[in-house]
C-alpha cells in the first residue's frame, strides 16, 4: 500500500466530514453521533497556521487536525480528531499522521503538543504512549496528554560511533574517502574546534555541524548534515547561526565551506555566495563510498 500525506484542501472536507463520524461511532459504539457543525472546518481553509494533515490513498483515507494556539504564557499545538478509515488502519498511518504534526510544529518552533484521548480509547492510547506522549492531566472521561519535540542544540563532543550511526541517516555519509575511515573519524570528532550537536526529545542525534576556527576572523564549516526525517525543520540553520555566534559573530568572522550542488541553494538563502578566492593543495587518496 502507498499512501502520502499532505495538507487538506477545501475539496477534502466531505471526506473528512464522514471520517470523523466513523471515529466517532468508533470510540462510541454507536450510530448516533453528531457530525461537525457548518463552518467549523472554515478555519482551516485561510492559509493560516492551522491545518489538517490527510493520508491519501487514490482517496483520502485519515486525516489530523492540527490547532495552534498563542497563549499569553505559553504556545502549544493542539492535536484533534484523528481518525483512519478502518479497512487502513494498524498500517502506520496514525502514526505518520502525527510524525507530520511534529514536524511542522518544529518547523513553527512551538514544540510543546497537547491533546485529548478518550480512556475507553485504549488502542489510541497505546499509539500515543509508543510515540512518546504521556498523560499530563485527567480530564474525567479523557485524559490530557502531551509531549515536547524541541530540538535542543548545544557544544558537545561525541564518540566516533554515535556520529557514523548518525552519518547513516543523512547525506553526509557519502563525502568521506574510504581509507583509513574509522581512524580518521575518531581524529576529526575529538580535534575540530567547534562541535555542535542537535538532539531530539529522545536524545537521539538528528543534526550535527563541525568546524575550525581562529575566534578572530574565519570559520570553517568540515561539516554539516541532518537526520533525513528531520530535514526543512530549521536545523540546519540554527547550527550556522549558532556556531557563527561561537566563532565570535558576523561582523567579525567569516565563513568558508565546501559545498555540494544540491546544498548551494540552502547556503545562498543564508546569504553566502560562491568564491573565487579559495585555492586548495590535495594529493590524498580518495575512494568514493557510502557509510553504510
Amino acid at each position: 500500500m502507498k499512501y502520502r500525506i499532505r495538507i487538506a484542501v477545501p475539496k477534502d472536507e466531505q471526506k473528512i466530514r464522514e471520517l470523523f463520524m466513523e471515529m466517532l461511532q468508533t470510540i462510541y459504539h454507536t450510530e448516533d453521533v453528531q457530525g461537525y457543525e457548518p463552518g467549523c472546518l472554515d478555519r482551516y481553509w485561510i492559509n493560516g497556521e492551522e491545518h489538517i494533515f490527510v493520508a491519501e490513498d487514490e482517496d483520502v483515507v485519515a486525516y489530523l487536525s492540527v490547532e495552534v494556539h498563542h497563549e499569553s504564557d505559553k504556545d502549544y499545538i493542539y492535536l484533534d480528531d484523528l481518525s483512519v478509515t478502518e479497512k487502513y488502519r494498524s498500517q502506520g498511518i496514525g502514526s505518520a499522521l502525527i510524525r507530520e504534526a511534529e514536524k511542522y510544529a518544529r518547523e513553527i518552533e512551538i514544540p510543546d503538543i497537547v491533546f485529548h484521548v478518550e480512556k475507553s480509547n485504549t488502542e489510541a492510547f497505546r499509539l500515543y504512549e509508543r510515540l512518546g506522549y504521556k498523560i499530563f492531566r485527567d480530564d474525567g472521561s479523557r485524559y490530557l496528554m502531551n509531549k515536547s519535540v524541541e530540538i535542543q542544540i548545544k557544544e558537545e563532543y561525541i564518540s566516533a560511533e554515535e556520529y557514523i550511526a548518525f552519518l547513516r541517516r543523512t547525506d553526509l555519509g557519502s563525502q568521506y574517502p574510504k581509507e583509513r575511515f574509522e581512524e580518521r573519524i575518531k581524529k576529526l570528532v575529538k580535534n575540530v574546534s567547534i562541535s555542535l550537536i542537535a538532539r531530539n526529545e529522545k536524545d537521539l542525534v538528528v543534526g550535527a555541524l563541525f568546524g575550525l576556527t581562529d575566534y578572530s576572523y574565519w570559520l570553517y564549516v568540515t561539516d554539516l548534515g541532518v537526520d533525513r526525517d528531520y530535514e526543512r525543520q530549521g536545523i540546519a540553520t540554527r547550527l550556522m547561526k549558532k556556531a557563527h555566534e561561537i566563532a565570535g559573530g558576523e561582523k567579525d568572522i567569516a565563513i568558508y565551506l565546501v559545498a555540494n550542488e544540491n546544498a548551494v541553494p540552502f547556503y545562498e538563502k543564508l546569504g553566502m555566495k560562491k568564491a573565487d578566492d579559495v585555492m586548495q593543495y590535495s594529493h590524498i587518496e580518495w575512494t568514493e563510498w557510502t557509510v553504510q
